[in-house]
C-alpha cells in the first residue's frame, strides 16, 4: 500500500514537472519569435539611420523642401492643380461651331 501511494505520489509530481517545462518551452518560442521580430525591427531601423545620414537624403530633403538647387540648375515649380489641367478633355472639331452659327442659332 505504501508503495502504491509513494506511485502515485511519484506520478503527480513527474506529471507537474512535465506540464511546468512545457509550458516553459512554449514561452521560450514565443520570447525567441519576439527576439527575432526585434532584430528584424533593428535591422531596418538601421538601415533606415543610414539613409537618413546619408547625403542623397540630405540633397533630396533640400531639393523638395526647401526649394534648391544646384549651380546652374533652374527650379521649376508646378502648379497644385496640375493634374486637373492635364485630364481636361480638349474640344473636338466636331463641337467645334463658327461664330456666326452662333449668332443664327441665337436669333432664329
Amino acid at each position: 500500500m505504501i508503495i502504491f501511494l509513494l506511485s502515485i505520489g511519484l506520478i503527480v509530481k513527474i506529471t507537474g514537472d512535465i506540464l511546468r517545462l512545457t509550458k516553459a518551452v512554449r514561452q521560450i518560442k514565443t520570447t525567441e519569435k519576439q527576439v527575432s521580430k526585434l532584430k528584424e525591427e533593428k535591422e531596418k531601423l538601421s538601415q533606415e539611420y543610414q539613409y537618413y545620414s546619408s547625403e542623397d537624403f540630405i540633397e533630396e530633403e533640400a531639393r523638395n523642401k526647401l526649394n534648391m538647387a544646384r549651380p546652374g540648375e533652374t527650379i521649376v515649380i508646378l502648379p497644385p492643380n496640375l493634374e486637373e489641367l492635364l485630364s481636361r478633355p480638349k474640344t473636338s472639331k466636331e463641337s467645334f461651331i463658327p461664330n456666326w452659327k452662333k449668332w443664327w442659332n441665337l436669333f432664329f
